[in-house]
């Protein structure tokens, strides 16, 4: 019966861990269009609605400890029970990321508007992929597309450095609109370290499922 009841708390806390993650990916959806769109309105909601991400990583975080102190995991539970824990938190940031991503857009909407940069939207879309299959490697506990999402991560970091060369060349050849220019260099490091979270979120997939830890 205890069994039972742990088992029931615990996919509680998983689809909680789940809804987190669907909220995830369409707050993210939502600020790379705007990148392109440069709403005002949308990128100032999107800045509001961390909150909730806040606060669903205390409820996920108190789901977590309350199965701890209430029941008797085993070994295995003890590892997805951490393993939630840890990566809700890199949830949460990926979802700061967006806030942050977001109030630049809101920076480059008052400016003179210029092309984006090279190669950005493809980065931008890897990034996105990375999200999304992490998270789905945790609703899944797929262990092959964690690791698909790791090997990823230095395509994107490729991806940073060569849009940091490319800005840097655009500085110097139109002073006039470095503004704009370093408003996209710092969002894309917001990518890249939006990226560098969905590959910790697969580590502790691997985590749960292979008992590996490389993070």
């Amino acid at each position: 019966m205890a069994r039972t009841k742990f088992t029931q708390e615990l996919e509680l806390l998983l689809n909680s861990v789940r809804v987190m993650g669907v909220n995830l990916e369409d707050t993210l959806d939502k600020v790379i269009k705007n990148l392109q769109d440069k709403d005002v309105t949308l990128a100032q909601a999107i800045i509001g609605g961390d909150d909730d991400f806040d606060n669903s990583e205390v409820d996920i975080e108190r789901q977590c400890l309350e199965l701890v102190l209430t029941q008797t995991p085993v070994a295995a539970d003890w590892r997805e029970i951490a393993s939630c824990l840890k990566l809700v938190g890199d949830m949460e940031r990926i979802a700061d990321h967006c806030s942050d991503i977001s109030q630049y857009t809101l920076r480059l909407a008052e400016k003179e508007p210029v092309p984006m940069p090279e190669h950005f939207v493809e980065m931008l879309g890897v990034m996105r992929r990375m999200v999304y299959d992490s998270i789905t490697a945790t609703s899944e506990n797929d262990a092959g597309l964690a690791q698909k999402v790791i090997a990823t991560d230095d395509e994107v970091d490729a991806y940073f450095r060569e849009m940091r060369q490319n800005l840097t060349a655009l500085m110097q050849q139109y002073p006039q609109l470095v503004p704009q220019y370093v408003d996209y260099l710092m969002i894309a490091k917001y990518v890249e370290r939006i990226a560098d979270h969905a590959t910790n979120i697969a580590q502790w997939v691997l985590f749960v499922v292979k008992n590996e830890l490389s993070c």
